[in-house]
């Protein structure tokens, strides 16, 4: 009878403690929501989640490294840094629309014969052939992979893909799948080692 008293006991604390765990982080996460809503409501949040997944997209020499501080949020720093809040996003936008072609033209078995702009590439949806600064990416698909290019920020207007040169040097030393800053300020995204099978 002692023991069953203990076990009781004891199921009785952990369930008090486990109520009182999950209506702190009820609290804890409503605190932080609120927080959220009162300094901009929810279209911050994402826009800090898009940024936030546009910096981890692009390479670190795209743009610099986050506060030190181990304790800073993204959101706190987003709201001291509201130009590396657009960079990011901008980032973001770019790197998800050169993606989702790449993997179209992927899964497609899209072949592009040469480099061409995304503005004549008809399966390319509308929404997402130009770059977060409105320029057409450049595009070329084969088989083996897929390389989409964006003129980069400080480009005055959309390449001329007729002319465009991506080394496989180049290519070898950029994450695949990834937003790469080459030398010359473009921004490439590509994929390989496509299914031959196809």
């Amino acid at each position: 009878m002692k023991y069953i008293r203990v076990i009781l006991v004891v199921v009785a604390s952990l369930a008090v403690l486990g109520v009182a765990g999950w209506y702190f982080v009820r609290w804890n996460l409503n605190r932080s929501l609120q927080r959220v809503s009162r300094e901009g409501g929810f279209r911050k949040l994402l826009d800090v989640a898009e940024a936030s997944v546009g910096s981890a997209a692009a390479r670190d020499d795209v743009h610099p490294q986050r506060g030190n501080a181990a304790d800073e949020g993204a959101l706190d720093y987003y709201q001291k840094n509201p130009q590396a809040l657009q960079r990011d996003k901008k980032n973001f936008e770019t790197w998800s629309s050169a993606l989702l072609i790449a993997d179209a033209a992927h899964k497609g078995g899209v072949e592009t014969s040469g480099w061409r702009s995304s503005a004549t590439l008809s399966w390319i949806p509308a929404s997402r052939r130009a770059d977060a600064w409105g320029r057409a990416f450049c595009v070329e698909s084969d088989r083996q992979r897929a390389i989409v290019v964006s003129p980069g920020p400080q480009a005055l207007s959309s390449l001329d893909c007729s002319t465009l040169k991506v080394p496989n040097d180049d290519l070898a030393r950029m994450r695949r799948g990834m937003l790469n800053r080459h030398p010359s300020g473009v921004l490439i995204v590509f994929l390989d080692g496509f299914d031959q099978s196809r």
